[in-house]
């Protein structure tokens, strides 16, 4: 068994629609009803602001793709001190104590939706959370840890920031090489599959991946 948490994100519900297509059971945490549900997947409607108390059955896997909605300009570093609150609470804090009760409920393995770039080091809050995450999931110690390193995610047209990130990166992407074309955008459908289809098969310890990965999606 499986468990999603961020399922109703633009990324997280494409990594449920991926899972609706195997047979296997999964549990979506979530604060609210899930839309379009696949028949092998239930809901576990929680209060994320109160983690610790949370009880899950035995599981394999668990996804993390939990994310406070920022614009564009938010996930370029450009953030107020109260947003910078709120994305540490659910980025990292939120998503540490999940990893923290999957593996107290059996998980030996684990998916961490990440992002390009991502360093404890880095000068950019959003890149610096991240990479924060990944050092603490890392610590735990899972048999096989997966972090997923994606650049801008296109497709998301409900959001006007998106198209216009979207038209950018159809310009720049061309011109990123070598240890630049990790940053290149990348549909979020050839995300989602490549995290579903990696956890089917885990590889033990600790493995990264990037653009050239995720275009080898066989969609």
């Amino acid at each position: 068994m499986n468990l999603l948490a961020g399922g109703t994100g633009f990324l997280g519900n494409n990594i449920l629609k991926e899972l609706g297509s195997i047979k296997i059971k999964n549990i979506v945490l979530t604060r609210k009803d899930v839309p379009n549900l696949p028949d092998n997947a239930n809901e576990l409607i929680i209060d994320f602001d109160n983690l610790l108390e949370l009880e899950i059955p035995n599981i394999n896997h668990v996804y993390l793709s939990l994310g406070y909605p920022l614009l564009y300009h938010n996930v370029m570093g450009f953030m107020s001190d109260s947003l910078k609150k709120d994305f540490y609470l659910v980025d990292f804090t939120y998503q540490l104590q999940i990893a923290k009760k999957a593996k107290e409920a059996g998980a030996t393995s684990i998916s961490l939706i990440s992002a390009a770039g991502a360093n404890s080091n880095s000068k950019n809050y959003y890149l610096k959370i991240k990479g924060m995450l990944e050092e603490e999931i890392i610590k735990m110690g899972f048999e096989s840890t997966n972090i997923f390193q994606s650049g801008h995610l296109r497709g998301n047209k409900f959001r006007m920031d998106i198209v216009f990130a979207d038209f950018i990166s159809i310009i720049f992407d061309p011109f990123l090489y070598g240890i630049l074309k990790k940053f290149r955008s990348i549909s979020a459908q050839k995300v989602a599959w490549r995290v579903v289809n990696n956890s089917l098969n885990p590889k033990d310890g600790i493995n990264y991946f990037r653009y050239s990965d995720f275009i080898k999606a066989n969609l």
